[in-house]
C-alpha cells in the first residue's frame, strides 16, 4: 500500500510543478536554485530520451505504454513480497515518474521538463 501512495504523491506533486512552469516560466530561460546546483528550465520534450522518436508519436506512445505496463506488472509482482521494500520502493518513484510523463505524453503530446542538476 505504500507503494501506491509513493507512485500518487510524485504523481501529482510532478504534475503541479509542470502546470506552474507551463504557467509561469519562459522557455529555455535558465533560473539557478541551491547556489546554481539545480537549474529549472522549461523545456517541452516531444520524443523519448533526447528527443528520440520525436517524429514518430503513435511508435512512442506505443513502446512507452509496453514499457509503463511492464512496469507496473514488476511492481504489482513486488508488492505482495514483504523482503523486497527498498526495491519496491525504487519501482514504485520510477512508476510515478513515468506515470506523470506517459500522462504528459497521452494529454499534451509531449513531456514538460523542467529541472537540470549542474555538477
Amino acid at each position: 500500500m505504500a507503494a501506491i501512495f509513493v507512485i500518487l504523491l510524485l504523481f501529482i506533486s510532478d504534475l503541479c510543478i509542470k502546470n506552474y512552469i507551463e504557467k509561469n516560466k519562459e522557455f529555455h530561460k535558465d533560473e539557478e536554485i541551491l547556489g546554481g546546483k539545480i537549474i529549472i528550465t522549461k523545456y517541452h520534450n516531444e520524443g523519448a530520451f533526447l528527443n528520440a522518436l520525436e517524429k514518430h508519436r503513435k511508435i512512442l506512445l506505443t513502446i512507452s505504454g509496453f514499457f509503463f505496463g511492464a512496469l507496473i506488472l514488476v511492481l504489482a509482482l513486488l508488492i505482495p513480497q514483504k523482503r523486497s521494500k527498498l526495491f519496491t520502493f525504487a519501482v514504485a518513484l520510477i512508476v510515478g515518474g513515468a506515470s506523470s510523463n506517459m500522462y504528459d505524453r497521452v494529454k499534451r503530446g509531449y513531456v514538460v521538463d523542467y529541472f537540470s542538476f549542474s555538477f
